[in-house]
C-alpha cells in the first residue's frame, strides 16, 4: 500500500494505492489519525487506486470518520471500484461515510458549508 497526499482548495486529498489489509491497515489508520491531529479537518480519500480492503482496513476509515466528527470535520471517499464499494455497502459504511463517484464531486461536497 502507498499513500499519496496533496492539498487542493483547503482539502487534504489522501490517495490510497494497493491493498488496505491486515498488513497495511495499521500504517493507514495511524497516518489518517496523525493528519487529523495536525489540523486536517476536510479530507477526501481517493480510493480509485485501492485494489482491496478488508475489515482491518475498514477500521481505519471508521476511526478517521469518528475523529473528524469529534472535531466538526468532514470525510468524503471517492473513486471506489465496484468490488471495494460492495464491501463498504455490505458492512453498512455507506450509511455513515459519504461516498461519491469522483474526486471532483468529493471536493465539491467538502467545499460546501457543513450541514447544520
Amino acid at each position: 500500500m502507498q499513500i499519496h497526499e496533496a492539498k487542493e482548495d483547503g482539502v487534504l486529498i489522501v490517495a490510497v494505492q494497493g491493498n488496505v489489509d491486515t498488513m497495511s491497515a495499521g500504517q493507514f489508520e495511524a497516518r489518517l489519525v496523525e493528519l487529523i491531529a495536525e489540523g486536517s479537518h476536510r479530507i477526501c480519500i481517493d480510493c480509485s487506486a485501492m485494489a482491496y480492503v478488508n475489515s482491518a482496513g475498514l477500521k481505519g476509515f471508521l476511526v478517521a470518520a469518528k475523529e473528524l466528527d469529534a472535531r466538526d470535520g468532514r470525510l468524503v471517499l471517492c473513486g471506489m471500484s465496484e468490488n471495494v464499494r460492495a464491501i463498504f455497502d455490505m458492512i453498512g459504511f455507506t450509511q455513515i461515510i459519504a461516498i461519491v463517484p469522483t474526486r471532483e464531486e468529493a471536493l465539491r461536497r467538502l467545499a460546501e458549508p457543513a450541514a447544520a
